[in-house]
């Protein structure tokens, strides 16, 4: 049985690539032939991100340098992501550029998932993307939904109507953050499960076999900070670092090692950053991904909070009853070293959860095709 999956896995993300292995995987060791629908939002193409520039660079040389310097980024990810999804994704053949490109030609399956992540915040795909929502597909064909994302708490009075209709076509449907639940009840779709991220379904331990091997010697904290957003993470990072003896180490996309940071890491593979997670001492994150691969790996952390879209965090951490490692001063991020994770606790919710998500996918995948609409 073929099962196409359409997600977000072509974004120069981590945690974007490394839930979409994760899907495919826990599709395929259920027995099943999944593979990736290669879709691309036209606005998430190189060109289209190369062009895009903050308002605060004006001025034809400015430009021109920060231009240059994001055409090189943009190459050096695209290299380190590429080598990743080449070796361990299954793809269609062709390649969908936007959604008509997807209705003129879909692909074959006999069931299609609309994959996680944040493949249903219209904040992100600049509107309603219905290949997210699986429009695509013939009404025959069965619908699944696995630990989908809006990336929000509501949604905007203009997508509700639209996003209604669209989820009702569903055959199944899990979401990731507790809220949610929230928003499909409010359209009318009283039959969602809220399912842990697929990156927490696969064990450490088969993690660990596509790590790359140590890259630090030394003990360390690792800081992760989704595009670079600070909200005073470092500091707190350097902190933590100085009161437990780590050296302070930095995965991201910056060309510069920044002020208060021992050794950065920048433009690295989706390997590298399990290999950092994997072997870290400490971490201090604001990703949802950063703080999913922590828990999976058993390591302590803290979350700094971001400046939008926390839901999913404060899921997470409600799940697994860490709430009180989501931090906003430094004496905080310093008070909860103290304080041991019991992840022996922690890691049996885990297991619960993914037996959860292994009767959610089987009972999907395996109902009728008449099925009921939610």
């Amino acid at each position: 049985m073929r099962v196409g999956i359409v997600t977000l896995h072509r974004v120069f993300n981590y945690g974007s690539v490394l839930q979409a292995y994760a899907t495919q995987r826990v599709i395929e060791k259920m027995g099943y032939q999944p593979f990736i629908v290669d879709y691309i939002m036209p606005h998430t193409k190189n060109f289209e991100i190369w062009k895009q520039r903050p308002p605060e660079i004006q001025g034809v040389l400015r430009t021109g340098v920060y231009h240059t310097a994001k055409l090189a980024s943009i190459m050096l990810k695209k290299k380190t992501f590429g080598g990743f999804i080449k070796k361990h994704l299954v793809l269609t053949d062709k390649k969908y550029v936007g959604y008509s490109a997807l209705l003129k030609n879909p692909p074959f399956a006999d069931a299609f998932i609309t994959g996680s992540d944040q493949v249903w915040n219209s904040y992100y795909n600049r509107g309603i993307d219905h290949a997210m929502f699986l429009k695509f597909t013939p009404k025959s064909c069965p619908r699944i939904a696995y630990a989908s994302s809006f990336g929000k708490d509501t949604l905007d009075r203009t997508e509700i109507q639209e996003t209604k209709e669209l989820i009702q076509q569903y055959r199944s449907i899990s979401v990731r953050e507790n809220t949610a639940i929230s928003i499909l009840n409010s359209l009318g779709y009283k039959n969602g499960t809220w399912l842990i991220d697929p990156t927490l379904q696969i064990s450490s331990r088969e993690w660990s076999r596509l790590a790359a091997k140590p890259l630090v010697k030394d003990k360390y904290l690792v800081l992760m900070l989704l595009y670079n957003e600070d909200n005073q993470a470092t500091e707190f990072a350097r902190a933590t670092a100085d009161k437990l003896g780590l050296k302070l180490v930095k995965l991201s996309w910056e060309l510069h090692c920044p002020k208060g940071v021992d050794r950065l890491f920048t433009h690295r593979g989706p390997e590298d950053f399990l290999s950092m997670f994997m072997n870290a001492d400490y971490v201090v994150t604001n990703s949802f991904h950063g703080l999913a691969f922590s828990i999976n790996f058993n390591c302590p952390f803290i979350v700094v909070p971001r400046k939008e879209f926390n839901s999913r965090i404060a899921s997470l951490l409600e799940l697994t009853g860490l709430q009180e490692r989501l931090v906003n001063t430094k004496d905080a991020a310093l008070a909860v070293t103290d304080d041991e994770i019991d992840y022996n606790q922690v890691n049996a919710i885990l297991e619960n959860e993914r037996k959860r998500t292994e009767c959610f996918l089987s009972e999907a995948l395996q109902a009728k095709t008449d099925f009921s609409k939610g």
